[in-house]
């Protein structure tokens, strides 16, 4: 399992604890075949709807009406420009979101956003 991987299920693990229903964006899913069937599926998706760089989480706390968006990085982990755009798009719309880190990244941005 990549690390990234392993960070976002216990960051959902912490969420679920603390009253936050998560559900993760497939965004990064790893296409199978050679470059042409990879490129058809890749345009498929997009066609779908897939949004390259949407967070990897999405945060729906129990006891209010809202929505968040977590980004899972390990620590140095860089955002891609595709995530930078969307994430300055999203919260140019008013919406909530933030580039994690670790739990302790997690539950500062909870309390800062009134959820914890």
């Amino acid at each position: 399992m990549k690390p990234e991987s392993a960070l976002q299920r216990s960051i959902r693990k912490y969420l679920a604890a603390n009253g936050i229903d998560s559900v993760a964006v497939p965004n990064g899913a790893h296409l199978a075949g050679d470059k042409m069937a990879r490129m058809r599926q890749m345009a498929a998706m997009k066609a779908d709807g897939l949004r390259p760089g949407f967070p990897d989480l999405l945060l729906y706390p129990r006891r209010i009406a809202c929505v968040g968006h977590f980004e899972i990085k390990t620590e140095g982990g860089k955002l891609s420009p595709a995530q930078v755009d969307c994430i300055a798009w999203l919260q140019g719309r008013g919406h909530r979101v933030a580039v994690i880190r670790s739990i302790d990244d997690a539950r500062d941005t909870l309390i800062a956003w009134g959820w914890l």
